[in-house]
């Protein structure tokens, strides 16, 4: 008796240690979460002020007005790197071209009533899209994305309805969802496989807004005025490596390959554009964190915290 008593009390001894160790395990990993939220706050606050100050940096370098090509090829050939090791400062910024194709909202003709040779080149470019990846269903995918770039509803909303929260697109994420959406309903994979960066950039554009007439895509250069791609790529460098030159605009390139009459200064800009999208990389207590952002002509916009990396 006297050891079966001992031995339920020893098994009640093992169940309370147990739970206390469940319990400890639970505060750790709590006081673990508390913490790396903590570090996450302070890593995101410290981001906001790398953010504030290079903006400043940057409309010291690139002031609205003045272009210059040189200083264009520098910061898109040659990442901004800065390593103090006394500070422990370690910050890496890449910035890419910001206006290189056309712009998504150019697709509604609303915002390109007055200059309707903006919505020509849209859907030109478009109508060429379904037709070179093979679209199982382009007429369906065409009337969902102007659907939703302009806000109208379609006649038959059965069959292709519209997403109101990608009304008036100007991200890429919610293009994504009109995508997403045809994908599901047409069974058609090819959607994704093209490269629509390439054609189109998904930012919201003011009505001064010009693709950059210095570093737009080449895909959109052989598909806008209907040169081959291999013809294109071989005469045309998007960035430029050396940073001692001006880069080729697409005026002169267009000069050199006889269809100057093509070019039209209400839809491409004749000099490179201070407009850009960059992403900072930093470190912050033994750990490397990014945020993104554009810049064009002073004013920075679409900060985007992206979190540990």
């Amino acid at each position: 008796m006297d050891k079966t008593k001992r031995g339920i009390a020893l098994f009640i001894t093992l169940l309370i240690i147990a739970s206390i160790l469940s319990i400890v395990a639970v505060s750790f990993s709590y006081l673990e979460k508390v913490q790396k939220d903590a570090s996450v706050v302070s890593a995101i606050i410290q981001g906001d002020i790398l953010y504030k100050d290079t903006t400043e940096i940057l409309k010291r370098i690139f002031p609205k007005g003045k272009v210059n090509g040189k200083k264009l090829n520098m910061i898109y050939t040659l990442p901004l790197m800065i390593n103090e090791p006394e500070s422990g400062l370690n910050i890496n910024l890449k910035c890419d071209p910001l206006l290189k194709g056309v712009p998504i909202k150019w697709l509604d003709e609303k915002f390109t009533k007055k200059i309707p040779q903006r919505l020509e080149l849209a859907k030109k470019v478009l109508s060429s899209i379904l037709e070179k990846f093979d679209i199982k269903e382009p007429n369906r995918l065409e009337e969902l994305i102007l659907s939703n770039i302009t806000g109208k509803n379609i006649e038959d909303r059965e069959y292709i309805p519209r997403l109101d929260m990608a009304k008036n697109i100007v991200s890429k994420e919610q293009f994504y969802n009109i995508l997403l959406n045809y994908r599901l309903k047409y069974d058609d994979e090819s959607v994704f496989r093209v490269p629509w960066d390439r054609y189109f950039v998904f930012v919201d554009v003011t009505q001064k807004a010009l693709i950059d007439g210095a570093y737009i895509t080449p895909e959109l250069i052989s598909m806008a005025f209907d040169i081959p791609i291999e013809s294109v790529k071989d005469d045309w460098v998007e960035v430029s490596s050396s940073i001692d030159e001006d880069k080729i605009t697409l005026k002169k390139f267009l000069i050199q390959n006889d269809i100057e009459e093509s070019f039209d200064a209400k839809l491409f800009s004749e000099k490179g554009l201070n407009a850009m999208h960059c992403e900072e990389r930093f470190a912050y207590r033994e750990n490397f964190y990014s945020f993104s952002f554009d810049y064009s002509n002073e004013r920075s916009l679409n900060f985007e915290f992206n979190g540990e990396i």
